[in-house]
């Protein structure tokens, strides 16, 4: 199974084996990490590999997942990192899971001072891993998410890929299932928004663009097992312009 593949299978698991993982496992894994190419170049960042197995290490709160092995991402804080960091993570995330292990984000639980003092940069976010009790897989049609309806808006009529590409996007996790992506879409560019969140939510516009992030790790992966060029570029006329509900964030150009 590749990548791609476990797009439509995976599901976020939230109940491991506390059983040691090969060590060439675990190296496989680093070294995957080391190679991903960033979003958004000129940033730095540091994966971190933490064993839970002996003690544990600093994740804690009513929203941690005890698991074997977390990865942790720390970044430079520069623009668009975030977005960044959850591209990068949400790759690391559907290697692993392709490999029949199981991984949960850990957007809403955060390491203790110790483990971030241990980062060269910035915390950004970590995945629980590992031997999950029962499998990391389900039906896609078992996935939580919002129908295409309520996320896409058709411009022009695509092709099945591009819908393919899309519907990647739309099972990608993201913090609370808050799926906050929209898109308008034409035959040679998906414009990607999110949604804004009212006031009182806006602590939580930091973990929205990681999970901004994921989506296009889901949407990009498509596209390249699907043989659609695309590159991201920002509309510097959407830049500007206000929208009621929601905020642009880049666009896809394909072709």
């Amino acid at each position: 199974m590749n990548m791609y593949d476990t797009i439509f299978v995976r599901k976020s698991v939230r109940k491991y084996r506390q059983e040691a993982l090969e060590w060439e496992v675990l190296d496989d894994i680093l070294k995957f990490a080391d190679s991903l190419p960033m979003l958004v170049k000129g940033i730095k960042v540091e994966f971190k590999l933490v064993s839970n197995i002996e003690r544990n290490q600093g994740f804690n709160g009513p929203f941690a997942v005890k698991a074997p092995y977390y990865m942790c991402i720390s970044s430079e804080k520069k623009d668009d990192y975030l977005l960044n960091a959850g591209y990068l993570m949400q790759q690391l995330s559907l290697y692993i899971e392709s490999k029949g292990l199981g991984t949960c984000f850990m957007g809403a639980a955060s390491p203790g001072w110790g483990l971030k003092n241990t980062m060269k940069y910035d915390y950004v976010i970590a995945i629980a891993f590992g031997k999950p009790k029962d499998s990391p897989y389900r039906d896609a049609s078992q996935a939580k998410r919002y129908p295409e309806s309520g996320l896409v808006v058709y411009k022009e009529e695509v092709n099945a890929d591009i819908r393919k590409m899309l519907e990647a996007a739309r099972l990608a996790p993201s913090s609370y299932n808050n799926q906050p992506w929209r898109f308008v879409v034409y035959k040679n560019k998906i414009h990607i928004f999110t949604r804004k969140n009212p006031l009182i939510a806006r602590p939580l516009d930091r973990i929205k663009m990681i999970d901004m992030g994921i989506m296009l790790a889901n949407l990009l992966i498509a596209a390249e097992e699907l043989w659609i060029d695309v590159k991201l570029a920002k509309s510097e006329t959407l830049m500007n312009k206000q929208f009621e509900k929601n905020k642009y964030v880049t666009t896809a150009l394909i072709g």
